[in-house]
C-alpha cells in the first residue's frame, strides 16, 4: 500500500479482527490523513474500528519533522504497558492530583514539545484547508498520468491511481522489452540521472519483482506547470540515456 497509495478494506478487516478477538492495528502512515478530504475519505472507511492507529504529521500535514502519533482506544491497556513505579516518579498517589503524566503512555520520560507544531499547522490552516491540498495532490497525480499517457508506447504506468503517487517504468524500443533486468537497470541509471538533475526528487520501488519509478506528491507547493517541466527535461534524461545505455550497466 505504500508503494502504490492502494487501501486495504479496513471495514472488512475490522469485523474480522473482533470476530477473532484479535487486536486491529492500522499503520496509517500517510494515507490516513485522507480523511479530511471530503471526496476522498471513503477510502479509510473502516478506521473508526482500529484499536490502534499510527501515522505522522510531519508528511501530508506537512509539520516540521518529526512529529508522529499513535492513538489507543483502550486508555487502561496504554497506561499498564508504559507506566513505572522508580523512586524518583512521582507516587501514584501524587499522580492523582497531577491528572494524566504523559510518561505513562510512551517510553520516553522526557519530550519535546511535539504536539505545538501540530497545534500551530491546525490554527493557522485548518483542516479543511489541508483537506483541500491533499485533493490538490491527488489531482495533480492524475495530471501527471495524463503526461505519461502520450507516451505509452515507451512508458508503463501501474494503475489504479487512487491517492498522490504515481509509479512507472520506461520501457524504450531500443533494448530488449523481454530483458527484465536490462530494463530495471536502465531505469535505476535515469532515476539517477533524474536526480542529479535536480528538477525533481523521487524514490524508487519493485512491484511484480521489477524496477518502478515513484512518483510521491505531497508538496503544498507544487502546481501542474511543474509536472510539464518535470516530464520535458525527464524525457531529455531519457534520450540521452538511451544513446549512452549500455548493457550490463
Amino acid at each position: 500500500t505504500v508503494n502504490t497509495g492502494a487501501f486495504d478494506n479496513l471495514a472488512e478487516l475490522s469485523l474480522i479482527a473482533h470476530a477473532e478477538n484479535v487486536w486491529f492495528h492500522v499503520d496509517g502512515a500517510f494515507g490516513s490523513l485522507i480523511i479530511l478530504d471530503s471526496e476522498r475519505r471513503h477510502l479509510v472507511n473502516g478506521i473508526q474500528g482500529a484499536d490502534s492507529l499510527a501515522f505522522d504529521f510531519h508528511k501530508w500535514l506537512h509539520c516540521p519533522t518529526d512529529v508522529g502519533c499513535v492513538l489507543i482506544r483502550d486508555k487502561a491497556l496504554l497506561q499498564s504497558t508504559f507506566s513505572m513505579r522508580q523512586s524518583y516518579l512521582p507516587t501514584a498517589q501524587q499522580k492523582s492530583t497531577m491528572g494524566d503524566v504523559f510518561w505513562d503512555f510512551g517510553p520516553e520520560l522526557s519530550r519535546s514539545f511535539r504536539a505545538l507544531k501540530v497545534w500551530f499547522t491546525f490554527k493557522e490552516h485548518g483542516a479543511i484547508k489541508l483537506g483541500r491540498k491533499m485533493a490538490d495532490n491527488c489531482k495533480q497525480a492524475q495530471y501527471l498520468v495524463s503526461l505519461l499517457e502520450k507516451y505509452g508506447d515507451i512508458i508503463h504506468i501501474v494503475r489504479p491511481i487512487s491517492l498522490n503517487i504515481v509509479n512507472f517504468r520506461f520501457e524504450p524500443d531500443e533494448l530488449n522489452k523481454s530483458d527484465t533486468e536490462l530494463l530495471d537497470c536502465f531505469n535505476s541509471e535515469l532515476l539517477e540521472d533524474i536526480k542529479r538533475s535536480g528538477i525533481a526528487l523521487l524514490s524508487s520501488t519493485y512491484i511484480y519483482n521489477r524496477f518502478y519509478i515513484r512518483v510521491a506528491i505531497l508538496s503544498h507547493r507544487v502546481n501542474n506547470e511543474d509536472f510539464d517541466i518535470f516530464v520535458e527535461t525527464m524525457l531529455n534524461l531519457y534520450r540521452s540515456r538511451t544513446q549512452m545505455f549500455i548493457t550490463g550497466c
